[in-house]
C-alpha cells in the first residue's frame, strides 16, 4: 500500500514531519488551493511516445515528482524531490527537478501549465499541462538522496536537503554504514509499521551507501568533489531543452579532479580543455574539438559557447547549473552516473 510523504500538517494514514526551512513557501501557495494535492497528465516528449507526469505538492514548500517516459516496448521511471515556491508573477517554480528549475502557470488551482522562464506558454501538442486529481495519489519513490542522518533516542532519522522532508530510517541493509553526517544514499521509501502507535508510516530504506561528507551541512554549497569526476549530460541550453537526434551521440562532459582537464563530446565532435573551480566559481579554457561534420551542429555550437561563457556554478541534487558572471543560467546538466 503506497503512502504519501508527509511535511507540515498530518495527512490521513501518515506521520507528520515538519519542514521548517520551507515554511514561507506554504503561505505563498494560496493560488494552489488546499495542499497536499496531486497534479498529473501526459506531457509531450520529443524522443518518446509521451511522458506521464505526476507532481505531489506538499504543505511547507516541498514536492515530489514521478516521470514515466513511454518508449518503444519499455517505460523509464524517474523520481525527484525538491522545493516549490510562487514567483512574483504568480507562476509556480519547482527547484531541484531533473530538468533544472521549471515554471508552471497556475490556473484556478485546477491546472498547471508549463511555461518558459519568461512565463510564456510552450508551443506543444498535446499541451504541456497537468490537472488536479480529486484526491492525493501517493508514490513509493526509488532515488538518490543527499541529506543529514541523525540517530537520537534509539531512532534513526534522515532529512533530505532540497525538500526539507524527513523520514525514519529502517535499521537494516546499508543502514549500518551511516553516521551523524551529511550522506548521499540510494534509497526507496515504503510503508513500515510505526515504532510507536498503530498503523504504517513512510520509511526510508537504504539500498546503497554512496558517500559521506563529515562537517558539511544542508545549507552549504556542495564541495568540488560533487562537481568533479562525474559524467554530466546537458538537458537544457539557454531556454531550449536538449534533444539528441537519432543519428548523433549524446553530449557530455567530465571534469577530471586529478588532471584538472575537462573531456567529453558535443554530440558530434570530441571536446577537451582545462578548467579552474573554486567555491561556486568555474571557468573553462577554450575548448579543443575534432573537426567532424554532422547533420545538425547548432546544439554543439551552443553547448561550446555556454562552456566558454561559464563563470559560476551550483549543484542541486543531480542537476549542475552553469552560469555567467552575472548569475544568468547558461546550461543545465544532469548527472548520469552514481559514484
Amino acid at each position: 500500500m503506497p503512502l504519501a510523504l508527509a511535511s507540515g500538517a498530518p495527512w490521513p494514514g501518515c506521520a507528520a514531519f515538519a519542514a521548517p526551512d520551507l515554511a514561507k513557501a506554504g503561505s505563498a501557495g494560496s493560488a494552489l488551493g488546499t495542499l497536499p494535492a496531486t497534479f498529473a497528465g501526459l506531457l509531450p516528449c520529443p524522443d518518446c511516445v509521451g511522458a506521464r507526469c505526476q507532481i505531489n505538492l506538499l504543505p511547507g514548500g516541498a514536492y515530489m515528482r514521478r516521470s514515466t517516459y513511454l518508449l518503444n516496448g519499455r517505460d523509464e521511471v524517474y523520481y525527484d524531490l525538491g522545493a516549490w515556491s510562487i514567483a512574483g508573477d504568480g507562476t509556480l517554480i519547482l527547484s531541484g527537478d531533473r530538468e533544472g528549475d521549471t515554471r508552471w502557470a497556475v490556473e484556478e488551482a485546477r491546472t498547471l501549465r508549463k511555461v518558459d522562464r519568461r512565463g510564456n506558454p510552450l508551443d506543444s501538442k498535446p499541451p504541456s499541462e497537468l490537472t488536479r486529481r480529486p484526491t492525493l495519489e501517493a508514490m513509493e519513490p526509488r532515488l538518490k538522496l543527499s541529506g543529514m542522518f541523525r540517530y537520537m533516542a534509539d531512532a534513526a532519522r534522515f532529512r533530505e536537503c532540497r525538500s526539507g522532508l524527513q523520514w525514519p530510517v529502517e535499521m537494516s541493509g546499508e543502514y549500518r554504514t551511516l553516521e551523524r553526517v551529511y550522506t548521499v544514499l540510494q534509497v526507496r521509501i515504503e510503508p513500515r509499521p510505526k515504532m510507536e502507535g498503530k498503523g504504517p508510516e513512510p520509511t526510508l530504506i537504504v539500498e546503497k551507501f554512496v558517500d559521506a561528507m563529515p562537517g558539511r551541512r544542508c545549507d552549504e554549497q556542495p564541495p568540488q568533489s560533487d562537481l568533479e569526476d562525474s559524467r554530466w549530460r546537458p538537458v537544457r541550453i539557454g531556454d531550449r531543452s536538449v534533444t539528441v537526434p537519432a543519428d548523433q551521440r549524446e553530449p557530455w562532459i567530465v571534469l577530471e579532479s586529478i588532471s584538472k582537464r575537462v573531456t567529453g563530446s558535443g554530440g558530434c565532435n570530441r571536446i577537451s580543455g582545462r578548467y579552474q573551480a573554486g567555491s561556486g566559481t568555474l571557468r573553462f579554457s577554450p575548448m579543443i574539438s575534432s573537426q567532424m561534420a554532422c547533420p545538425a551542429m547548432d546544439m554543439e555550437a551552443a553547448f561550446l559557447r555556454a562552456l566558454n561563457d561559464t563563470r559560476r556554478y551550483r549543484i542541486r541534487g543531480r542537476i549542475l547549473e552553469l552560469m555567467d558572471g552575472d548569475g544568468k543560467p547558461l546550461v543545465g546538466l544532469e548527472e548520469r552516473n552514481l559514484k
